[in-house]
């Protein structure tokens, strides 16, 4: 199954399935790329180690929560003085490594931060089909790196 408008994926990503749980819906998705780069080394690699599931969740479709189901694979590094033997493929158009939120959820999340505080974002969260917390919605604020600031003229205190 190629991917969809609803849900775009990089061109090298394939989904599989997708089916209805009592939590939502369930896409299997699976990387279709012949090979990864090690993230020291930069070396690129294509002996398979092996494979394992990740299953972030993605924003809502039609009030759906919707949770992925990545196959994403380990490849081993054959750079002799490399300190990384074996590493994960990177998906960095998807997810970033040990997230448990898509890219793409986490800016929507970053923006119902911005425009709203914790316990108001989980609400409003919720009300859009996004059952996270209040500590999700303030920790992805905090991912965010900070602008620099200019020279300071005027301090205000209250």
């Amino acid at each position: 199954m190629a991917t969809t408008p609803l849900l775009p994926l990089p061109d090298d990503m394939d989904i599989t399935s997708i089916s209805k749980t009592p939590e939502g819906l369930l896409i299997r998705i699976a990387s279709e790329r012949p090979n990864s780069p090690c993230p020291i080394c930069a070396t690129v690699s294509s002996d398979i180690h092996s494979y394992y599931r990740r299953q972030p969740a993605d924003l809502p479709c039609a009030g759906q929560p919707i949770r992925l189901c990545l196959s994403v694979r380990k490849f081993f590094c054959r750079v002799a003085d490399c300190p990384r033997k074996i590493f994960t493929e990177r998906l960095p158009e998807l997810i970033q490594p040990s997230s448990r939120l898509t890219i793409r959820l986490r800016k929507a999340l970053q923006q119902i931060g911005f425009e709203s505080c914790g316990k108001a974002g989980e609400r409003l969260a919720a009300s859009l089909g996004l059952p996270l917390s209040d500590t999700t919605v303030l920790s992805s604020l905090q991912q965010i790196p900070p602008s620099s600031a200019k020279e300071v003229r005027v301090v205000g205190i209250d």
